[in-house]
């Protein structure tokens, strides 16, 4: 089974899986899988199909975005990022004009207005346009926690079902205090927070090749609860105080201490990770 490990590799499969020769990892078909890792192209997704996304727009430059008309009338604080580059690289929030920068290392520029609120991650395994699979989660200073939005599974069905979508999927969407919703990113391939989902026992690794092999559905898996490595590992004298995902998490991380320092680190400073990415 030939599997995708980022966007490169997945638009690699959408566009040229059946010359493999192998089977391979559900994906979107290339048209598709194109529309939604630009930024801008999904949210103009967003804006057709009736997603709730915030105003956004793109500039060659900061210089174009300098002499819009509108430059003045921009409505602070905003976030600034790249059209088509992971793992946050190049967002920045500015909160004000005079904190725009001379120069961006890339090109198009991507400036969407400012959600205020918390942050919210919503993933799913689907084929066909049908969801298969779902896992969902908030990240707080101290833990990380499953959830469950309605509204946000019934957009993304939405979209998922208009592209008739095979494979994983995921957003990142914004939730105002107010309750409200904007999607903010999608992520059309693998993501690097899978490790989560596995802990909560939905391996969408797993998963996804027995879609592809015409096999069952998974399990229902319990609500997933994690706190920070700091509180984590305050509790190691009373284990039992720590649940299932906890001490599957710890399991995890232990394998690798020098992820393990790292994340007790970042912690210290008051950010913390698991094992393989950025949680906070």
């Amino acid at each position: 089974m030939v599997l995708p490990s980022c966007s490169r590799t997945t638009r690699l499969l959408a566009a040229h899986g059946a010359e493999f020769g192998a089977p391979y990892y559900p994906v979107p078909d290339q048209e598709t899988f194109d529309a939604l890792d630009d930024k801008w192209r999904f949210a103009g997704v967003c804006a057709d199909l009736g997603l709730p996304v915030p105003l956004t727009r793109r500039f060659e430059t900061m210089a174009d975005l300098r002499r819009d008309p509108d430059c003045g009338r921009l409505e602070f604080p905003l976030i600034l990022k790249p059209a088509a580059m992971s793992g946050g690289y190049g967002v920045q929030r500015i909160d004000s004009a005079d904190a725009l920068p001379e120069h961006l290392s890339y090109t198009p520029i991507i400036c969407q207005a400012y959600v205020p609120g918390e942050e919210l991650s919503a993933f799913y395994l689907c084929e066909a346009g049908t969801i298969f699979a779902s896992f969902s989660y908030r990240r707080t200073l101290t833990k990380l926690e499953e959830i469950r939005v309605p509204a946000i599974d019934a957009h993304a069905s939405r979209l998922v079902a208009h592209f008739r979508y095979d494979g994983v999927i995921g957003f990142d969407v914004r939730r105002r205090p107010d309750g409200e919703i904007a999607f903010i990113e999608c992520n059309p391939r693998f993501w690097y927070h899978m490790e989560v989902a596995m802990l909560a026992g939905l391996n969408f690794v797993t998963l996804g090749c027995r879609l592809r092999e015409g096999e069952g559905g998974p399990a229902d898996s319990d609500t997933l609860q994690i706190r920070s490595p700091r509180r984590l590992c305050g509790n190691l004298l009373t284990p039992w105080r720590l649940n299932r995902a906890e001490r599957a998490y710890l399991r995890y991380i232990v394998r690798d201490p020098a992820i393990s320092g790292w994340a007790a680190f970042q912690s210290a400073i008051g950010r913390y990770r698991l094992a393989g990415g950025q949680l906070l």
